[in-house]
């Protein structure tokens, strides 16, 4: 018999495909494995633990899975798309980085704030999660050098919305072999053309 391990891969490998067919929490996650062919080795206490070692590996685990996924077929990470959420918590007390905020769901609870690339196949590629009360424009370059660093992503367009889509933001990616596409609101377009410019090479 396999004895249990808050760092057993099973567990990862376990939320993963319940994270692809039936999407839930941890908790309804370590239910919905129970009704796998192999049934989990562990228990519902040992997925939330690992829930921390999981949290420490967090840049390692996409980087890694970007490099093998190209074993398994192309990915078009020639074309980045970038945007941010927010997620609120059932707590009525700022704690760490969560925060009071204006919640996309409303609500009066803190929030905490994600900011997620995605490759030209709605992928997941790189995540990074922020204070709330943070501008989610600051939290763009220090993402972007992890993708350009430890993913050896070097040339790509940039995509994005208007609101992350500043001047500093379009110089950034006016570097290298990097260009960008950044939508632009009709009303605000005859006054700064310079938003239109994309690099080519």
């Amino acid at each position: 018999m396999r004895v249990a391990n808050p760092t057993h891969p099973e567990i990862l490998s376990d939320l993963v495909y319940t994270r692809i067919l039936e999407p839930c929490s941890k908790r309804s996650s370590y239910k919905a494995a129970s009704e796998f062919l192999e049934k989990p080795s562990y228990k519902l206490h040992d997925v939330y633990r690992a829930l921390d070692v999981l949290s420490a590996e967090c840049d390692l685990i996409p980087s890694e899975v970007y490099k093998n996924s190209h074993f398994l077929g192309k990915r078009n990470d020639k074309v980045l798309y970038y945007d941010c959420s927010n997620y609120y918590f059932e707590i009525q007390q700022e704690d760490g980085s969560k925060k009071y905020g204006k919640s996309k769901e409303h609500s009066p609870n803190p929030i905490i704030q994600m900011g997620l690339f995605m490759d030209g196949g709605g992928i997941p590629l790189a995540f990074s999660l922020f204070p709330r009360n943070a501008n989610e424009q600051t939290s763009l370059k220090p993402l972007e050098k992890k993708i350009l660093g430890e993913f050896g992503c070097q040339k790509f367009i940039y995509c994005s919305d208007a609101g992350l889509g500043s001047e500093s933001i379009r110089e950034y990616n006016h570097m290298g072999e990097r260009a960008y596409i950044v939508t632009q609101s009709i009303q605000t377009f005859p006054q700064d053309r310079s938003i239109c410019r994309m690099k080519t090479g």
